[in-house]
């Protein structure tokens, strides 16, 4: 039985879009409309795993063939011995109502995937939320959530990732040779897990691989909703 109920942030949404300032009535109309689709349409799940981390040689997953190579990750992680790692996703039905409107209306498709991408990082944030409240309550500090892709971890160990957790038999997330994971509205993620109290940063683009060639920057705004 799901568990987890799907939140849309129109503003989100819209932002995702490229857009910026405020939407007029008609396009929160429409968003709303893509944002009820996207509910009506979603099929959540979320697989997690415990690991302890092993850094007697590389920083790795004990018991898994998952390296985290990069600065990045090894800071998250330094004052962590064990660590949880999930892939989310909102469902194959979500990418078929896409194509199916991108052959009859592509603005209205482009909200439906802006409202799909809002879902995901909703979910993501309830288990986030979730974890969060299951290890307080056992005198433990969680770190930020890192994704594949963040920093200098490589987008590369996707596949390994989703290997790890059995995503593909259990959840029906697969992972393409070009490290695309199908679903696309899908995300993985690790979170680290300390006796100690961990700082929490404030979401910036420094370190984002994708901040040179931003579409939302090239619009005048973060993806988060800071104007620049």
């Amino acid at each position: 039985m799901n568990k987890y109920d799907i939140h849309i942030d129109i503003n989100e949404a819209y932002r995702y879009m490229g857009c910026r300032g405020v939407p007029d009535n008609s396009l929160i109309n429409d968003l709303n409309s893509a944002a009820e689709l996207i509910k009506i349409h979603s099929r959540p799940h979320v697989i997690k795993k415990i690991c302890d981390i092993d850094r007697s040689k590389d920083l790795s997953l004990e018991g898994t063939c998952l390296k985290l190579e990069g600065k990045s990750i090894a800071a998250l992680l330094h004052e962590c011995k064990m660590c949880v790692i999930f892939c989310a996703t909102i469902g194959n039905d979500i990418e078929a109502l896409i194509r199916k409107w991108q052959i009859k209306d592509i603005t209205f498709a482009a909200m439906l995937d802006a409202c799909a991408s809002s879902a995901v990082e909703c979910l993501c944030n309830h288990v986030e939320k979730e974890l969060s409240e299951e290890y307080s309550a056992q005198g433990y500090h969680l770190t930020d959530r890192f994704s594949p892709g963040y920093g200098d971890l490589p987008l590369s160990i996707q596949s390994d990732f989703c290997a790890v957790l059995d995503t593909c038999r259990k959840i029906g997330v697969c992972v393409s040779e070009s490290g695309i994971m199908i679903p696309r509205k899908s995300v993985t993620a690790i979170i680290g897990i300390s006796h100690k109290e961990q700082k929490h940063y404030i979401t910036g683009c420094n370190d984002c691989r994708l901040m040179d060639g931003c579409n939302f920057r090239k619009n005048g705004v973060t993806c988060y909703g800071q104007v620049i």
